[in-house]
C-alpha cells in the first residue's frame, strides 16, 4: 500500500482566526510561510481542482523529505495547508502546468528567518527519472519522497527540469511562555489518572513476542518498567483473560500488558505499559483494539515507536483497515508521540477528532507532545512527563509544560494545542 494517506488533513483549509500562541519548543519555533508554486499534471484535459489536490499532497510529502533530512536545516511541515491556484496552462506536452499559492506552517529552528524548500515538478514521475540514483536510503516508490536527494553524486535530476527550489520568508509565531497541564481534569471520578504506554518493537513482524531481548521496542518497554519501579510503583503483569476483554488474539501475537500503580495523596496513577508491534500492515491488530480502548478510557497517552513515516497513527487510515471506529473522548486528555516526526503526521488528526460547536480547533480538551525531527527509538522525554503527573499525584505540586520541554531540548521537542490551558 502507497503511503497516500499519511497526511490525512493536508489540503484542508485554515481556521478562521486561529490563535497564534499555540506552540513551545526550547530550540524551535512554528512559523507561517507563504510561496508561489507549481506542478505539472501529465494528462489530455485540463486537470480538475481535485487532482490538483492529489499533486500538490504529493508535492508536500516530497517538500517534507528534504526538510527532515538536511541536518543543518532539519524543519517540518504541520500537516494542514491551503492553497489558491493561479493559473493552469497547457505546456509544449502531454501535460499541464498549475501555478499556485501555497499558505502553511511548520517547525524551524530557533532564528530561521527564510528557508529553501524544494519540490518536484512532477510527483508522479520523480522516482522513475531518478533511477534509483538519488536516495540517501533504499526506498520503494510508496516512501522514496522520505529518502529522496537530488544533490546526491550521480543523481540524473536536473534543478528547474525534475525539482525546483523557492526560498520563502518564514514569520515565527508568538510561541507560549508559561501553560501547564490541567492536571486536575486528568482525575476522573475513582480519584485515578490513567495513563497508557504503548511500545512498539523496533523490528516490525518479529516471529516471537517477548519483553526481553536486544529490541529496541523491548529496551524502551523495561526502561519505563524499571524507572516506574524506581519511583515506588507496584506491578503486575495482566492474564490471559484480561488481556482478552480488550483483544482475542488468533494469531498467537499478544501484546504485554504490565499494569503499575502508585497511590498519591491527591490521586492514584494507574500506568499501563503494553508492547506490541505497532506497524500499521504488520502485527498490529492487537495494538489497534487497546488503541481503541485508551482513546475511549485513558487521561495520558504515551506512544513510543516507529512512525511509520505517517502511517502508525493515522486513525481514518487504522479505521479502514480494521473496518471498525476509533472514537476518542471528549474529556480532557495528554498525548505524548514519541517517534520520529510525528509534527509533521498526526497533530492534526487528534485536533480533528476534538473539535466541537464551542472547540473548533479541538485544543481545549487536548495537548499533545511531539518531535520536529527524527528522535532516538524509544525517546526518554516521556519520563519528563511522568515525573510531572508523580509530583501532582503525590501532593498537588504542577510543572509547566515549559518547564518540562526545556529539560528535553532535543529533536525539536514541543507541546502543541496549550494555548488555552492555565498560565498559573
Amino acid at each position: 500500500m502507497t503511503i497516500l494517506l499519511a497526511l490525512t488533513f493536508a489540503a484542508s483549509a485554515h481556521a478562521q482566526n486561529q490563535q497564534y500562541f499555540e506552540f513551545y519548543s526550547a530550540t524551535g519555533v512554528e512559523a507561517d510561510f507563504s510561496f508561489d508554486a507549481q506542478v505539472t499534471a501529465v494528462q489530455t484535459k485540463a486537470p480538475t481542482r481535485d487532482q490538483v489536490d492529489l499533486l500538490v499532497r504529493k508535492q508536500m510529502r516530497y517538500m517534507l523529505g528534504l526538510m527532515h533530512s538536511r541536518p543543518n536545516t532539519a524543519a517540518a511541515l504541520y500537516p494542514k495547508w491551503s492553497f489558491t491556484v493561479l493559473e493552469t496552462k497547457k505546456n509544449t506536452g502531454p501535460g499541464w502546468n498549475v501555478k499556485y499559492n501555497l499558505k502553511s506552517k511548520g517547525e524551524f529552528k530557533k532564528g530561521t528567518t527564510q528557508y529553501l524548500f524544494t519540490l518536484p515538478l512532477n510527483p508522479n514521475t520523480i522516482y522513475r527519472d531518478s533511477a534509483l540514483k538519488c536516495m540517501v536510503e533504499k526506498a520503494e516508490e510508496s516512501n522514496f519522497w522520505y529518502h529522496w536527494e537530488p544533490l546526491l553524486a550521480g543523481c540524473p535530476l536536473k534543478e528547474g527540469e525534475h525539482y525546483y527550489n523557492v526560498t520563502a520568508k518564514v514569520t515565527p509565531r508568538v510561541s507560549t511562555t508559561q501553560t501547564y497541564p490541567e492536571y486536575s481534569r486528568l482525575v476522573d471520578a475513582d480519584k485515578t489518572i490513567k495513563v497508557t504506554f504503548f511500545f512498539g518493537y523496533e523490528q516490525y513482524d518479529l516471529p516471537t513476542w517477548n519483553t526481553q531481548g536486544d529490541d529496541w521496542g523491548i529496551r524502551s518497554f523495561n526502561q519505563q518498567r524499571e524507572f516506574l519501579k524506581s519511583r515506588g510503583f507496584s506491578e503486575r503483569a495482566w492474564s490471559a483473560a484480561e488481556v482478552e476483554t480488550i483483544y482475542k488474539a488468533k494469531d498467537g501475537k499478544v501484546p504485554h500488558v504490565l499494569e503499575m500503580v502508585q497511590d498519591g495523596a491527591v490521586a492514584k496513577l494507574r500506568v499501563r505499559l503494553i508492547l506490541s508491534d505497532t506497524g500499521f500492515s504488520h502485527g498490529s491488530l492487537g495494538f489497534h483494539h487497546f488503541l481503541k480502548d485508551a482513546l475511549v478510557k485513558e487521561s495520558v497517552i504515551i506512544y513510543d515507536g516507529h512512525s511509520g513515516i505517517g502511517m502508525n497513527l493515522d486513525i481514518p487510515a487504522i479505521e479502514r483497515l480494521r473496518g471498525f471506529k476509533l472514537p476518542i473522548n471528549m474529556n480532557y486528555q495528554i498525548m505524548f508521540l514519541g517517534s520520529c516526526l510525528p509534527y509533521a503526521y498526526y497533530p492534526e488528526i487528534f485536533f480533528h477528532k476534538k473539535t466541537s460547536a464551542t472547540d473548533p480547533t479541538g485544543t481545549k480538551n487536548l495537548d499533545i507532545f511531539t518531535y520536529g525531527e527524527e528522535s532516538t527509538f524509544g525517546s526518554t522525554e516521556d519520563q519528563l512527563l511522568m515525573r510531572a503527573l508523580m509530583r501532582y499525584a503525590k501532593d498537588g505540586a504542577r510543572v509547566s509544560y515549559q518547564t518540562m520541554i526545556n529539560m528535553g531540548p532535543h529533536f525539536l521537542f514541543a507541546i502543541n494545542g496549550d494555548e488555552d490551558n492555565p498560565t498559573k
